[in-house]
């Protein structure tokens, strides 16, 4: 695919979204981030009308968890949907999300990844000191799924299924000047350079949410290569939608945005075809790893595919492991016993 300019975007946008994909979730279990708004809503209501065994709502709260699941079933009918509340900008709250889960769930097929965040450009961060779109774009949903690894290998092995793990991305990684910069990947540690407020110049939050999406089609290529060929990771790229995530930006920036949704943005539940295509369309062995658009699967970007490119995937994924060890004693030994393919 190489790079594509913003208006291959629009060209591509224009074309319009291909139907949502259909299917028979009974007796499965499929939890989504992010499911009080946006594409994760409409996604959730998809993922209920296939009637799973249970449709876990993630929200930042139990209570946005709670009137997402009353429309739900308003909407549907479907019955089955419970809610979790995790705040991905707390590595303890991912941890006490999965140590419940381990409790409750005796499988998981369907994880989705979808909660994400835009600053407006502003530099901020969280509990644990990380810039907030990398920790809640990124770190935050690797090491939930990282975690949740126990269960959805548990899933495979004893239920004989495929169960995918799709994470939601963007195809903002295809335009031009959008990376992991080289000075950032030559320092000592990559993503503690990436979070530093020294590194983050205005120019460098500017592309903070592509750089966020870069890191989650890295992961994806990690968990594809060190997993087990029973399990499934995908990103997806969902299309420019109406969505609450450029609820931040103001003056020029929000009218910018304001005009792009006006002349080209799918609706949420356009996007959120797309999130269903990566869950249950395609091919396992085709969509395995691989980077989905439009219901197709998509070459990365040149630079993602270069030989600098995927140092950088190299070098942050290492780094990752080790933020996530020194935060949650599980993970020495999901690294030992679950990303070893």
């Amino acid at each position: 695919m190489g790079q594509r300019s913003f208006q291959d975007m629009i060209e591509e946008q224009k074309k319009g979204m291909p139907p949502v994909v259909k299917g028979d979730l009974t007796g499965k279990i499929v939890m989504i981030t992010g499911a009080n708004s946006g594409i994760g809503f409409e996604a959730a209501k998809h993922f209920a009308i296939m009637n799973p065994a249970k449709l876990i709502v993630v929200c930042r709260t139990v209570e946005k968890a709670q009137d997402s699941i009353k429309k739900i079933e308003a909407e549907t009918g479907y019955k089955n949907a419970q809610p979790m509340a995790l705040e991905l900008s707390s590595f303890h709250s991912i941890s006490e999300f999965v140590t419940q889960a381990h409790k409750t769930l005796d499988r998981l097929d369907i994880l989705v990844e979808n909660a994400a965040i835009s600053t407006a450009y502003e530099y901020t961060v969280t509990e644990d000191g990380w810039e907030s779109e990398l920790q809640v774009n990124s770190l935050g949903p690797a090491l939930h799924a990282l975690l949740l690894l126990p269960i959805i290998s548990k899933t495979a092995t004893q239920y004989s299924v495929v169960p995918r793990i799709v994470v939601v991305s963007s195809e903002t990684i295809f335009f031009p000047n959008t990376n992991i910069g080289s000075d950032a990947i030559a320092a000592t540690n990559t993503l503690e350079t990436l979070s530093s407020k020294d590194y983050c110049t205005p120019e460098i939050m500017r592309i903070r949410y592509v750089q966020s999406k870069i890191l989650n089609i890295m992961l994806v290529h990690k968990l594809a290569a060190l997993l087990p060929q029973s399990i499934v990771p995908v990103s997806l790229n969902p299309g420019f939608c109406l969505s609450g995530l450029r609820r931040k930006h103001d003056g020029e920036e929000a009218e910018r945005f304001k005009k792009m949704e006006d002349e080209f943005a799918y609706t949420s539940e356009e996007g959120s075809r797309q999130i269903i295509y990566a869950a249950i369309g395609g091919k396992d062995e085709e969509l395995r790893g691989a980077f989905t658009s439009y219901s197709r699967v998509l070459e990365i970007s040149d630079w993602m595919l270069s030989e600098e490119g995927k140092r950088a995937e190299d070098k942050t994924w290492t780094e990752m492991l080790d933020i996530f060890s020194k935060v949650d004693e599980r993970m020495p030994q999901i690294i030992t016993e679950y990303l070893k393919a």
